[in-house]
């Protein structure tokens, strides 16, 4: 990975070629995958790659099904959610064996690769040795179908997994000069995949051995993929907003029609929400604020939009019917453990939140869970399940289950005649497009044969004229005759 200071810099021109081999301090081994795809030059993926034109990002599985027997199951659940089943999947592992202790875990995907996203990430060798820790990292799911199982595809050999954004040189001399500090990441809004590359936006603190902390503001880093999970990523500097300005893009971020959407809190805590154009989010005076009636170039003047709430996301999904796609799950400020959803007609909101369920823990089950998220990308949201993870607190790790939520029964009829009508209305077109194509091959052919009578003023398939027909594909006759007279069917023909 390579890495820059927070001053403006070539635009991330290193995105764009491939990374020098161990240019850390210490050398870094890359872990083989798997199994390689394709690709095996290993250049950077770019949006052509896996995309057709920029736009919404491609983690969404397919949601569609071939189980006919559970056709009545299908439908959007009733709102507000009822939960029908929880299932308690496991821990999300690494590949290498290694039980890491870890929090957060929100997914994403970048170039229709699927990546987990981590904080403080307890490092250990292969005996089982502390490594130190990383402030965040990121791993690799090669399996969607597996994706319990993802793996860190750069540890160093000290057993120290690589940070996924990395620190600058004046941040490594600071960490340097003053013992117990520390320079930390936090990525709890996710990345966003803009076409080219995919962004995230982070908090940045200093920690101290005493647990004092301080916010210095939100950064930016762009990232794009190697096909076999690697990463490359580039800061971009200065920072965006600094200590004394809202934390944009720190809880929650989406893109929707062309717009990136950016949850984060303001000084005074409050969540706020802002936008900018994707292909502009490095450009701080293009970002804009909603005020409640519009979206205003402020941030002064943004309204609050979410309340009381820790952690969490916003999805858009269909989840809850088509008339409320935009979906928050998460955990509310009060270290309850329960799972927190609500789902509005608006980017905006408002959300009415539910507490549909506690989350559990499994080896450490004894303090309050959080940073509960959704992906879409292991869901199956036709048959209404959505699965979510939490983290334990240290030294456990992050959990994933599934949600299965009652169906709204009014809306799944609706939407099974809907169905219906629809491929009623696609077979109607069908048998339409038949009927029109064999009507214009029979015109074809009654033109046809009124061209050869024109021609040769007689129907040649009827008449004993030994001579053949014209070839009117290439307009000569077949056998280089040449019709030196047009004569009338009731003047007999003669031998040319």
């Amino acid at each position: 990975m390579s890495t820059s200071s927070d001053v403006p810099t070539q635009e991330l021109a290193a995105l764009s070629v491939t990374p020098p081999e161990n240019t850390a301090k210490n050398k870094v081994v890359n872990t083989p995958p798997s199994s390689l795809p394709n690709n095996t030059n290993h250049r950077p993926n770019t949006a052509a790659d896996t995309q057709t034109e920029a736009g919404e990002p491609s983690i969404a599985p397919e949601t569609g099904t071939d189980d006919r027997d559970h056709e009545a199951d299908i439908g959007p659940a009733i709102y507000p959610p009822v939960l029908e089943n929880m299932d308690i999947l496991g821990y999300l592992k690494d590949k290498n064996g290694i039980g890491y202790s870890r929090d957060i875990g929100r997914s994403a995907s970048i170039h229709d690769e699927v990546y987990f996203i981590f904080g403080d990430t307890f490092c250990k060798d292969s005996a089982g040795g502390s490594a130190g820790t990383t402030s965040n990292t990121i791993a690799y799911v090669e399996d969607r179908a597996n994706f319990l199982e993802s793996e860190y595809r750069e540890i160093s050999e000290d057993g120290k997994v690589k940070a996924f954004v990395p620190l600058n040189d004046k941040e490594i001399r600071f960490e340097k000069e003053n013992k117990g500090a520390r320079v930390v990441f936090c990525m709890f809004g996710g990345i966003v995949d803009i076409g080219a590359v995919g962004v995230v936006w982070f908090q940045k603190l200093i920690k101290y051995e005493n647990s004092d902390e301080s916010y210095s503001g939100i950064g930016q880093a762009r990232l794009s993929t190697y096909s076999d999970g690697r990463i490359l990523v580039g800061r971009l500097g200065p920072l965006l907003f600094g200590p004394d300005e809202p934390r944009i893009g720190s809880f929650s971020t989406l893109l929707h029609k062309g717009h990136v959407y950016l949850w984060g809190a303001r000084p005074d805590g409050q969540k706020i929400l802002a936008r900018v154009e994707q292909y502009e989010t490095a450009l701080r005076d293009r970002y804009e604020y909603w005020s409640g009636s519009g979206w205003v170039p402020g941030w002064h003047e943004a309204v609050p939009v979410l309340h009381d709430v820790q952690q969490g996301a916003i999805i858009y999904t269909e989840m809850f019917g088509r008339d409320r796609p935009f979906v928050f799950v998460g955990v509310n400020e009060r270290a309850d453990s329960m799972i927190q959803i609500g789902a509005a007609a608006e980017v905006q909101g408002p959300f009415d939140l539910t507490a549909v369920c506690k989350a559990t823990g499994i080896d450490y089950d004894k303090k309050y869970k959080y940073c509960i998220y959704p992906h879409l990308f292991a869901s199956n949201i036709p048959k209404r399940e959505l699965v979510v993870t939490w983290s334990e607190h240290s030294p456990g790790g992050v959990i994933a289950a599934k949600l299965k939520f009652k169906v709204d029964e009014v809306a799944a009829i609706e939407e099974a005649e809907e169905r219906k009508r629809a491929a009623e209305e696609q077979e109607a077109r069908r048998l339409a497009n038949i009927a029109e194509e064999e009507e214009a091959r029979h015109l074809a052919s009654i033109a046809e044969e009124q061209e050869t009578k024109d021609e040769y003023g007689y129907d040649s398939e009827e008449s004993n004229d030994p001579r053949p027909r014209r070839d009117r594909s290439e307009g000569r006759l077949k056998t280089g005759y040449i019709l030196r007279v047009v004569r009338t069917c009731s003047d007999p023909p003669s031998e040319p």
